[in-house]
């Protein structure tokens, strides 16, 4: 049964809405020291992983992660914002440093959406293998859940670093 995954994910986003209340549009992009990621592309690493993992699509109908195969665009699908390590060495584009905080965080909120009804759209069995991932779908739609709530956690960080009041969390 799908839902009650999707309920816990749901929960996760609502945390996300959270951490862009308040947020200025020019700390979106900025990285409160070298080797950490802003906002921005902090949402962007979420945004990807949820747009691939379960809106790309191989010809066979399994996910993959080609962004040119992904049924969601999105300026924050950027191949870039794939690992730590190459964000880290890459700025955000031009396009990305015009994204306000609430044109972020609203097209984080659409691909999550979209990459959701995506998966509904496959209605996976949970404990079938889930392409790309090393276990089923179960185990990857838990380990989604917390990476978004990892990640969540730390926008906040990057907000009291750049000495923003965030909402109570």
């Amino acid at each position: 049964m799908l839902e009650p995954y999707l309920d816990a994910l749901d929960l996760c986003y609502f945390e996300v809405t959270e951490v862009f209340k308040g947020l200025a549009d020019e700390h979106v992009w900025s990285r409160p020291a070298p080797g950490l990621l802003s906002v921005g592309e902090l949402a962007g690493h979420v945004a990807y992983w949820e747009a691939v993992r379960f809106g790309g699509e191989a010809e066979d109908g399994s996910s993959t992660r080609d962004l040119t195969t992904c049924k969601i665009a999105s300026p924050l699908l950027d191949a870039r914002f794939s690992y730590y390590s190459t964000t880290l060495v890459t700025l955000p584009s031009s396009a990305h440093l015009a994204m306000s905080a609430e044109e972020v965080r609203n097209d984080l909120l659409r691909v999550h959406k979209e990459a959701m009804e995506s998966l509904k759209g496959r209605n996976p069995d949970l404990d079938s293998k889930a392409p790309y991932w090393h276990s089923t779908y179960r185990e990857l739609l838990k380990y989604v859940a917390f990476h978004s709530a990892y990640h969540t956690g730390q926008m906040y960080s990057v907000r009291h670093l750049l000495g923003e009041e965030t909402p109570d969390n």
